[in-house]
């Protein structure tokens, strides 16, 4: 599990295991060294308080990370094998929990090639349009320009476009898409 590398599966079970037991850990600590510090001293006015609570901030970060992860969902055993199938040599990147200003995508999915970015999520409340913005807007931001952005919410239909997708690829010139790539990474949590 320590292997697991952003973009591939797993990885948001592991992350959001690692942050809830970091939270713990640091929230156990901290609270031991301001009780230790205050039987000790026999008051709260010493240097181990003022430590005990400047060590909140970090802990709050992680307790944080830990709730948003909390809502996450990584991609489904059954369709991450239908689309392993369906891949082939295109660029793509599992478990992707992107988040913006007024909200969060799950994408179980994605896949890109010939300026072209195919997304795929599990989740029914997701926002599509809204999903295919942020995206959009964040290539745009970051100089990749001319990007067509496609978020499905059907297996199926996702996989009919891989495989079309695959066949396009096969027939233009290859190109690098680590920026792309890179970002979606940057942008997921």
């Amino acid at each position: 599990m320590r292997g697991i590398k952003k973009g591939s599966t797993g990885y948001i079970r592991m992350r959001r295991n690692r942050m809830h037991h970091l939270t713990l850990l640091l929230l156990a600590a901290d609270l031991i060294m301001f009780f230790t510090a205050q039987v000790y001293f026999g008051s709260n006015r010493n240097l181990f308080s003022i430590f005990a609570a400047l060590i909140c901030l970090p802990i709050a970060k992680c307790g944080v990370s830990a709730i948003v992860l909390f809502r996450a969902r990584g991609c489904s055993a059954g369709a991450e094998e239908q689309i392993r199938r369906h891949v082939g040599a295109l660029d793509h990147l599992y478990e992707l929990y992107l988040t913006s200003y007024s909200r969060n995508f799950q994408i179980s999915h994605a896949a890109f090639a010939c300026k072209n970015i195919v997304a795929f999520t599990e989740t029914r409340d997701c926002d599509g349009p809204a999903a295919e913005k942020h995206i959009r807007d964040m290539l745009e931001n970051n100089g990749m320009r001319g990007y067509s952005v496609k978020l499905f919410f059907s297996l199926d239909r996702y996989l009919d476009r891989l495989d079309s997708l695959n066949r396009l690829a096969e027939q233009t010139e290859k190109e690098d898409l680590r920026n792309v790539r890179e970002l979606l990474l940057v942008l997921s949590i």
